[in-house]
Formats: structure tokens, C-alpha cells, sequence
């Protein structure tokens, strides 16, 4: 049981630090393989039900991905073109990827990975507010300025 117990707080402390959805699902997949095998088979049993909840939820997570992608080019070719590139989104983009239920996971990942610093406006601020944006997000984007 406190192997059981040791297992889970080490998947959640694994779930806060994954930035994307495949990671998460691979995680999450593992936890609950290992667990199962675990109670079901001992040792064993959790090296195997972690193996393969790890494939499994990663190959779940990655879906979601790409779900997030697609809902991109539908809402927004341009937005995906300057990804592609790595290019910084604008506000323009970011508001039409929230609009277009792109998550804020997916969205923060991005401007983080491609080293993105926002100096916003009190109107723009409004502007993303107005256009449906998190409040997480402005709170990043608005953090990327003060480095």
C-alpha cells in the first residue's frame, strides 16, 4: 500500500511539470498501469501495467495534440503558418486560438518554447480580454515583459 501511495504522488508531482498533452497522457498512463499490474500482479505486474500505460496514454495524450492542431488551422491558417516557423503569435492570433478553444496549456507552451516577451498595453490587455482570452494567459503574457 505505501508503494501504491508513493506511486501516485510521485505521478502527481510529474503531471504539474508536463507541457503537453502527450507527456500528460504518458504520465498519467503510467501511474495507473503500475498501480493496476501492481495490485494485480506484484512487481512484476507494475513494471508491466506502468510499460504499457505509458505507451497507451501517451499515444492518448498525442491525439489531443493534434486535436489542438487541427482546431488551429481551422481557426486560424495564419496563426499555425507563423508556428510553423516559430515565429512570435500576435495578439490577433492568440485571441482567435482561445476563440477557436485551443487550450491555455497549448497556447503558454508555445509562447514559451519560442522565448515570446509581451510589453502590454493596458488596451491590449482589455482587447484580450474582451476577445475570450484566459486570464492565465494575459497573466503569462503579461509576465514574459518583466525579464
Amino acid at each position: 500500500m505505501k508503494k501504491t501511495i508513493a506511486v501516485m504522488l510521485l505521478a502527481g508531482l510529474l503531471l504539474v511539470g508536463c507541457s503537453s498533452k502527450t507527456e500528460t497522457g504518458a504520465v498519467t498512463g503510467t501511474a495507473v498501469g503500475a498501480v493496476a499490474g501492481g495490485l494485480i500482479g506484484g512487481g512484476k505486474g507494475a513494471l508491466i501495467g506502468g510499460a504499457l500505460g505509458a505507451v497507451s496514454g501517451g499515444l492518448f495524450g498525442s491525439a489531443l495534440d493534434e486535436q489542438d492542431r487541427k482546431i488551429m488551422e481551422k481557426t486560424s491558417p495564419r496563426s499555425v503558418e507563423r508556428m510553423d516557423r516559430s515565429e512570435p503569435l500576435t495578439i490577433s492570433d492568440i485571441i482567435r486560438l482561445s476563440q477557436g478553444g485551443v487550450s491555455d496549456e497549448t497556447i503558454i507552451k508555445y509562447i514559451r518554447d519560442t522565448n515570446t516577451t509581451y510589453n502590454l498595453s493596458q488596451s491590449q490587455v482589455r482587447r484580450l480580454q474582451q476577445g475570450g482570452v484566459s486570464q492565465r494567459i494575459i497573466n503569462f503574457m503579461v509576465g514574459t515583459g518583466r525579464y
